[in-house]
């Protein structure tokens, strides 16, 4: 089915607006939405607005929340949020993390009192395209056991990175083996998820989207995820001075305050490498590109190889 990009951008924002949000964080969440919806992220896309607009009527939301400086220290702040609709204050924190970037060669801004930010690579991806490298990282409530546990301690916690490349780079993911957000798309959609990827509420492999939203999602990669997300938890969370595992509330289930964090590193590519690092840069496109040409030089010099035997 295809959807008018501007009809589906109004259409969100009025809802917003109609549920008192400021016009900025309604227009501001409303591209979020139908961008991530026009990437193929349906699971971040317009299936989140409802979940959004209860988060405002459960008071997960405050629409009259003030965005302000906690600490400075430099190159280093942290926000608080004011519980403003995430993505409005995600994009507070991404300018302010730019702006020190500028003066100082990077630029870390953590975030709390925020809410859900949506897709996280929304946000490198704005950074990539300023020029900058672009890190990016937040806790979710619990969904996700450590490797070889079966009870939800860990968020989700996904990591995005974006860089100033041509072609470009920019990398989402979650920490566990399925985004919660592509699990429950799944159940609306009454389509089963695959195998190996998530456990019911006893603790038994499931292919049910229901089941799976009462249980648990696993970690990619089994330890590698179950340690990736450790390290997202400690440091979108504890290092902003946000919740943590189990004390993380309001991500998924809006009628609670959300208590997660979001961390946001800009690194201006010129403060390390001189200059020599710009979108263009042949080692940097060459490498991109390996997938393809490299691939394509190997396989020409073994069938050289094998003339010359």
């Amino acid at each position: 089915m295809e959807i008018d990009r501007d009809r589906a951008r109004e259409v969100a924002a009025a809802a917003f607006r109609d549920h008192g949000i400021r016009e900025c964080d309604a227009v501001t969440t409303a591209e979020m939405l139908v961008t991530a919806e026009a990437r193929g992220k349906s699971s971040h896309g317009l299936i989140r607005l409802p979940r959004y607009l209860r988060g405002v009527e459960h008071g997960n939301v405050d629409p009259e929340g003030s965005i302000e400086i906690a600490t400075d220290a430099g190159a280093a702040s942290t926000i608080d949020g004011g519980a403003r609709l995430g993505p409005a204050v995600a994009q507070h924190a991404i300018a302010e993390a730019i702006e020190r970037a500028e003066e100082y060669g990077v630029g870390l801004v953590g975030v709390r009192n925020s809410t859900h930010l949506g897709m996280l690579g929304y946000y490198t991806n704005e950074i990539r395209e300023a020029g900058y490298v672009g890190i990016a990282m937040t806790n979710t409530e619990p969904a996700m056991p450590p490797h070889g546990g079966a009870e939800p301690v860990l968020g989700t916690n996904p990591i995005a990175i974006g860089l100033p490349t041509d072609p470009p780079f920019n990398l989402d993911m979650s920490t566990s083996a399925i985004a919660r957000g592509s699990i429950n798309e799944a159940a609306e959609q009454g389509e089963e998820i695959p195998e190996g990827i998530a456990l019911d509420a006893r603790g038994q492999p499931t292919t049910d989207p229901e089941a799976a939203l009462d249980g648990t999602i696993l970690p990619f990669g089994g330890p590698k995820g179950s340690g990736l997300a450790i390290a997202v938890e400690v440091l979108a969370g504890g290092l902003v001075g946000a919740a943590m595992g189990e004390d993380v509330t309001g991500t998924y289930h809006t009628e609670e305050p959300c208590t997660k964090g979001d961390l946001f590193v800009v690194i201006d590519p010129d403060a390390t490498a001189g200059g020599s690092f710009r979108i263009g840069d042949e080692r940097v496109s060459g490498l991109a590109q390996a997938d393809r040409t490299g691939g394509r030089r190997r396989r020409d010099q073994a069938s050289r190889r094998e003339i010359g035997s």
